[in-house]
């Protein structure tokens, strides 16, 4: 019996990702200019920006360059998309909370390559983070901006993943 389960599942398509084959060496550099940002939320491509600088070093070792010059990888992306809804109410019909959903259109070059060259990775990501309703206007921004910062980090470890899987 555990022989038939061992057998089915290798066969599911099942499988471990970013083994020390494909994960990112640490030890290198990367370099983001400023997030273009085609949003309406000044704030989102700085807290993108500084999640991605936070995810590389915390995750892989991989620490910012300073200038794309130095950098082994070149990251270059847009917020595409940045908006907030509610997804729960209240016995009373009253929102509860809000759901915050950001994506960005990034792509990665590795230094060297041509800017009309085919990047390293290139995709659309998506990420969200639900948040509470608050009492005042000041602490629903600082909810939002929790969540921005939340959703921010969980964008860039799908980012980390994503390029993993085409290093």
């Amino acid at each position: 019996m555990l022989l038939l389960l061992v057998l089915s599942a290798a066969g599911c398509g099942y499988r471990f990702t970013a083994d020390s084959g494909t994960r990112l060496p640490a030890g290198q550099t990367v370099w983001v200019p400023f997030f273009k940002n085609a949003t309406v939320y000044a704030n989102g491509s700085v807290a993108l920006k500084r999640a991605i600088f936070d995810q590389f070093a915390e995750q892989r070792g991989i620490l910012p360059a300073a200038s794309a010059e130095q950098a082994d990888l070149i990251l270059e992306g847009t917020l595409t998309g940045y908006g907030a809804g509610v997804v729960s109410y209240s016995a009373a019909d009253k929102a509860r909370e809000y759901r915050l959903t950001i994506t960005a259109d990034i792509a990665v070059r590795q230094r060297g390559a041509a800017k009309d060259s085919a990047p390293l990775w290139r995709g659309t990501l998506s990420a969200w983070q639900d948040y509470p309703v608050a009492a005042t206007i000041e602490l629903q921004r600082s909810n939002e901006d929790a969540a921005l910062t939340a959703a921010s980090r969980k964008l860039a470890q799908q980012l980390i993943w994503s390029l993993e899987q085409q290093y």
